[in-house]
């Protein structure tokens, strides 16, 4: 029976028509055999819209499309914000949510820990009034390490994250340091003892660790047996007040199950606590799972956002929470970051280490929407996010499961994304900050590259081959491995010689803006701003003579006729900055079928080689400019006018009869021949 047959929309789907109970449908034909729905909405008209009939070819498939399509309808006829309404973490968008990092100054800031720190970010950043809150977890006094927390801020700046409550920002629930925070722990645990929720424990670390020896030796569990929960209260606040060194433990009950639902994973059950956990150590500092729920309490967390690692711990959070009467927050639990054998990843190793991609010059935007990518994803075509705003706005907050390995091919991704998007920005665009990353992290790098290797050039080769031969690589900003006396053996071997910068990179008051525009004319073009001089050394040095001269022993007839008339447009008429079509009267002149021959000669007068792998002739000829341009033109002919053409390169009769005519100063006049003057391709690549 056809879907349309159905005189009434519960029928064909009951469940839907409980979603939108408001609506009332009617079906009725139209003049053209179509049917439209009539709605009506508490008693008012709407303006129906039209649904056309499905395919007949599959009625099966056919109908359940048109069920879903009706049933997308019908839920925008009731909602008309539905199709806009967005969730995070299965929450609204609309309502705020509070998110924190609280890292401990026991070490520095490292690629999961960031990743953490971002999620959290973002989720605040998306909803409407969220905020984000930094708060510094260092009642592990035994393990503190005197800078971390200096680093840890200014690592958290470099990346571009903020927070609106901090330690160094305040903020109405401070103070935002655990150490400073005793007394409010002091209070809760005295809540928690006066409930029957908590009890003092007199056993020293000696004493449990025998215990806990011995029963591992009997092949029992070695969770804490509860020798102290049988002292009295009064027992228990004598030996207190007479000084007796204690600590406080959690009186779990393991006969009991603790469920929560995690927006990751889902509901969870486990057992309440399998021991009696420590909530206040003897010297008087709380432990992590005891101010973290107090904290989080106080301070008005909705969202819990951390690495599941946690996750087994979160049981005792949530018995804490229940032994309070508070209510938990929304646990979300992201997967670990593991190494490509599927082991969760070391502190210790590189690609962790924070440091790492600072000094590898990466963009702190690009990092952050590589780790946003790590275990969730952007919507389909989103933008190449610029700020924290643009990733909170495009994340999906759809996060995966099990461990997620680190896709480096994707952080180059978003690192040539981000920076194609800087460089083909216009400087009156960019914001101050885009400006400075531009000029730390692309045109100061590669300055200090070129300097380098110039002066190593200019030195004595003998005695630094061997510095040059290990130099770093890899794409750091202070060049570690170079020792300021690196040579041109970085180059290819035809450049390493003596170099001569170009005229603007021997200007202090030009070199930024000359480097600055090959960036803009390069953008995606390199991996790494320092292998700019590298990969393109004819746009920082002028020319060996040498390959000049090299290039004069293989130069055909025809290769020296286009040089010369090449030369002659360069020098009358090329007038201002802008550089003139210079290759269509040149390639009219010699009726060529293509402009090849005429590419390959200027990529010899430009880099020095025919084939090499450069810009395009129009790019080369606006950022090397006129004068510059002009010397390379004198430098090459006076080179091959000391190589004698070859015998088996003399021209053709052919072409014999059109060499004479190269210094014709009227080429450009001429027009194309028959051949040619339809064709509508451009000569410049």
């Amino acid at each position: 029976m056809s879907l349309f047959a159905f005189p009434s929309w519960p029928r064909v789907c009951p469940r839907c028509s409980q979603l939108i109970p408001h609506v009332r449908l009617d079906w009725r034909p139209s003049s053209r055999g179509r049917r439209f729905m009539h709605h009506q909405v508490d008693g008012a008209a709407i303006k129906p819209p039209e649904l056309l009939r499905p395919k007949q070819t599959d009625g099966a498939v056919s109908g359940l499309k048109a069920l879903r399509s009706r049933s997308s309808v019908l839920r925008q006829v009731a909602d008309p914000g539905h199709a806009s309404t967005r969730t995070i973490l299965g929450q609204s968008a609309e309502v705020p949510i509070r998110a924190r990092f609280a890292p401990s100054p026991t070490g520095y800031l490292h690629l999961g820990s960031l990743r953490t720190a971002l999620f959290n970010n973002l989720a605040a950043r998306a909803s409407k009034g969220g905020a984000f809150i930094l708060r510094i977890e260092d009642t592990d006094q035994s393990r503190l390490v005197q800078d971390a927390e200096e680093r840890l801020l200014r690592d958290l700046r470099w990346a571009g994250l903020s927070w609106d409550e901090g330690p160094d920002r305040g903020g109405p629930y401070g103070p935002y340091r655990q150490s400073e925070r005793t007394h409010i722990y002091a209070h809760h645990v005295r809540q928690l003892l006066d409930n029957g929720h908590a009890y003092r424990c007199f056993c020293s670390p000696e004493q449990v660790e025998s215990q806990k020896r011995m029963l591992h030796e009997e092949g029992m569990p070695t969770a804490y047996a509860g020798t102290c929960r049988a002292i009295g209260p009064s027992e228990s606040q004598r030996r207190a007040e007479s000084g007796e060194p204690y600590g406080v433990r959690f009186k779990g009950d393991a006969r009991h199950r603790i469920s929560f639902r995690d927006a990751v994973y889902g509901l969870i059950q486990m057992k309440s606590t399998e021991e009696d956990f420590i909530l206040v150590k003897s010297d008087g500092f709380p432990t992590y799972h005891f101010a973290n729920v107090v904290d989080d309490h106080l301070m008005g967390i909705t969202h819990v956002i951390r690495g599941e690692e946690w996750l087994i711990s979160t049981p005792k959070h949530v018995a804490l929470y229940l032994a309070f009467g508070w209510q938990p927050p929304i646990f979300a639990h992201l997967s670990l970051l593991v190494d490509a054998n599927g082991a969760k990843l070391s502190k210790r190793e590189d690609s962790v280490s924070l440091s790492k991609y600072q000094d590898d010059l990466v963009f702190p935007v690009a990092l952050l929407s590589w780790l946003a990518n790590l275990g969730s994803s952007f919507k389909p075509k989103a933008k190449t996010p610029r700020t924290v705003e643009n990733m909170a706005d495009a994340l999906t907050f759809q996060f995966t499961r099990g461990g997620i390995k680190l896709n480096f091919a994707k952080l180059q991704h978003f690192q040539v994304s981000y920076r194609k998007a800087l460089l083909s920005t216009p400087d009156s665009e960019l914001s101050p900050a885009e400006a400075d990353l531009i000029d730390r992290h692309l045109i100061q790098p590669l300055l200090r590259e070129i300097d380098v290797i110039t002066e190593g050039s200019n030195s004595n080769s003998n005695s630094n081959s061997s510095s040059s031969s290990s130099s770093n690589n890899n794409c750091s900003s202070n060049n570690k491995n170079n020792n300021n006396k690196v040579t041109a053996q970085k180059l290819p071997p035809a450049w390493q010689t003596p170099l001569d910068l170009v005229p603007a990179l021997r200007s202090a008051s030009s070199r930024a803006s000359y480097v600055n525009r090959i960036f803009a004319a390069t953008q995606d073009r390199f991996d790494c701003p320092t292998r700019l001089a590298q990969q393109h050394p004819y746009l920082f040095w002028r020319v060996p003579p040498s390959l000049y001269l090299a290039s004069g022993a293989t130069a055909s007839a025809l290769d020296r006729g286009i040089l010369a008339q090449l030369r002659r447009a360069v020098e009358e008429s090329w007038h201002d900055d802008e550089p003139p079509c210079l290759l269509d009267g040149v390639r009219r002149h010699f009726c060529l079928a293509d402009s090849v021959p005429i590419h390959q000669v200027l990529r010899l007068v430009g880099a020095g080689d025919r084939h090499v792998v450069s810009h395009s002739s129009a790019c080369m000829l606006a950022l090397l400019g006129r004068d510059e341009w002009r010397y390379r033109f004198r430098a090459i002919s006076d080179a091959w006018s000391t190589v004698p053409l070859r015998q088996d390169h003399h021209p053709s009769p052919e072409l014999a009869t059109l060499l004479p005519t190269v210094t014709s100063p009227l080429y450009h006049l001429l027009p194309p021949p028959p051949s040619l003057r339809s064709r509508k391709r451009a000569f410049t690549r």
